[in-house]
């Protein structure tokens, strides 16, 4: 039975844009995970389905073997033996008829890359990576490259260096496939930030304020992805309060960015001067006993 191309192995049309075939890798890619299905051919599938994205995603790559298929028949290795001939020396002397031949000659071998920033898979080690399975490798990349996009590289046991494109706005467990290498796949961990945290697409940071900033209301400067911020807090604002900053979240590509919520937290003087303390208890004596309006404050028990 002859090979299917890599259209078909996707489920897309020969015209079909980098995002739709970036779309039905992602689904068939989380089908057909041998960790996720448990068929037989689950490994087969998921290798065959790697093999199809790693050469249409690239440009480059899909060119050429767009011009191979048209060369050489609907299949890699199909069509007549002057097809063949042709597509041999379209392809620098590579045998079609040996599938590692042509795309190590057409792709280049697999090896390691250089990169701006790198991960570990040896095991041990601060940036220690972890292996899945066989087909998956989990990798820890930094907060601030998960939001904004770039490269990263990860070394791999044997040595070698797979480099991989992180997508602006990259989310935990996001499946990413190494640039060069079809026999894994990566699966994304986001590094912690020093006072960010993410949910989804939204951030939330903890912002202090002093007793008289909540009691009387205040302007506060609140960090933001670009930068500081400030914002106005109303008067009585409890510790706890949520402040959203709408569209000051993570912004990723076909989803509406997120929004940056500053939880308040109240921050008690650490030193007084007697005539502090003596103000604030005349105060404290005049102000209502929170407690009072407490639902356990009610009980019979």
């Amino acid at each position: 039975m002859a090979s299917r191309s890599h259209y078909e192995v996707l489920g897309v049309a020969t015209t079909a844009t980098a995002s739709e075939i970036r779309t039905a890798h992602r689904k068939l890619a989380r089908q057909h995970h041998p960790d996720l299905n448990k068929a037989p051919d689950a490994g087969k599938r998921f290798a065959e389905i790697q093999e199809a994205y790693d050469t249409l995603s690239d440009a480059e790559k899909r060119r050429k073997y767009d011009e191979f298929q048209r060369l050489g028949g609907n299949t890699p290795f199909g069509g007549s033996s002057s097809q063949r001939s042709g597509a041999r020396a379209q392809w620098g002397g590579a045998d079609p008829t040996n599938y590692e031949d042509i795309f190590s000659e057409a792709f280049g071998q697999r090896g390691g890359f250089g990169g701006g920033g790198t991960g570990r898979a040896a095991r041990g080690g601060p940036q220690a990576q972890r292996r899945q399975s066989a087909y998956e490798l989990e990798v820890t990349v930094p907060f601030d490259l998960a939001v904004k996009g770039g490269t990263w590289s990860v070394l791999l046991d044997d040595g070698a260096r797979a480099e991989f494109v992180v997508a602006k706005g990259a989310s935990e467990g996001d499946l990413v496939n190494p640039i060069e290498r079809i026999d894994f796949i990566i699966k994304l961990a986001i590094g912690t930030h020093a006072w960010f945290t993410r949910d989804g697409l939204d951030l939330q940071v903890h912002v202090p304020v002093s007793i008289t900033e909540a009691t009387l209301g205040a302007k506060i400067d609140v960090p933001t992805l670009g930068g500081l911020a400030t914002v106005s807090i109303p008067a009585s604002t409890a510790s706890g309060k949520r402040i959203r900053l709408k569209g000051q979240g993570i912004e990723r590509e076909g989803a509406a960015r997120g929004d940056l919520y500053a939880t308040i937290d109240i921050v008690p003087p650490e030193t007084l001067t007697e005539l502090d303390r003596q103000l604030l208890g005349e105060l404290g004596k005049r102000l209502p006993n929170p407690r009072a309006r407490a639902a356990w404050a009610k009980s019979d028990r």
